[in-house]
């Protein structure tokens, strides 16, 4: 297996597997960075093409982590989103699940054992998404599954029809615990948010009954209109 690398620059710690990217993590904190194109810029997300030594990267900064106080409570426990992505999927390609956009390196910066700052580079993939052809979503989510670990945000967007094959983006790759309550969960987001004419691919058990449940349960008004209102005010700077 590939050692993880890990060392230290101007109160970062980076995370590559590859010498090569050390320099580019360094320039990613320095903010000494060519952006050839801005994807993204949220509150919740910052995500934009970079190039470096004439090659292209993708560069995504998961703001939510260390913007709502909870969040960044519990990364005094945890790797962060930034490095668990960059583990999960180098080591699922390792194992043969090779259906992602590669990430290559991740920066993080911690104050008071809390993660202040991330970023984590990918490589870029070309292609198109599966909006058109859903079917391919799903077929690669079904195969993340069989290796024992869930998209998270199961939309066809999600997805990059390339020459290769399908790529899939935007994923931290986690394990799933519980019985198969996240396949069902990813599965149940795809249809009934994306792909109404889905044919169901997996025996509806218990856990399935339960996403239906805490899916009802995320659309009753009250729920909805609390969510939305927290996510106004967050985005106007209240730490909720």
């Amino acid at each position: 297996m590939i050692k993880l690398s890990e060392t230290e620059y101007k109160g970062y710690k980076l995370f590559f597997y590859d010498l090569e990217i050390q320099d580019l993590l360094k320039e990613v904190t320095d903010n000494n960075l060519q952006i050839a194109e801005e994807y993204k810029n949220t509150q919740r997300n910052y995500v934009v093409k970079i190039t470096y030594k004439g090659k292209d990267y993708v560069l995504k900064s998961p703001r939510n982590e260390f913007r709502i106080p909870q969040r960044k409570f519990f990364t005094l426990f945890k790797r962060g989103e930034a490095v668990e992505t960059l583990k999960n999927i180098n080591e699922l390609m390792e194992r043969g699940l090779d259906i992602f956009a590669m990430p290559l390196g991740a920066a993080v910066k911690r104050k008071h054992g809390m993660i202040a700052e991330s970023h984590i580079v990918f490589e870029v993939v070309q292609g198109e998404s599966a909006v058109k052809n859903k079917s391919l979503a799903v077929e690669a989510t079904t195969k993340m599954h069989q290796y024992g670990v869930y998209h998270g945000d199961c939309n066809p967007s999600n997805f990059i029809i390339t020459e290769s094959g399908v790529k899939v983006i935007d994923t931290q790759a986690k394990r799933m615990h519980f019985g198969n309550y996240r396949a069902h969960y990813d599965m149940v987001t795809m249809k009934t948010d994306s792909y109404k004419d889905m044919v169901y691919p997996y025996k509806k058990n218990i856990f399935y009954y339960f996403v239906l449940i805490m899916k009802f349960l995320k659309r009753n008004p009250i729920v909805a209109k609390i969510k939305k209102n927290k996510k106004i005010l967050r985005d106007k700077g209240w730490k909720i």
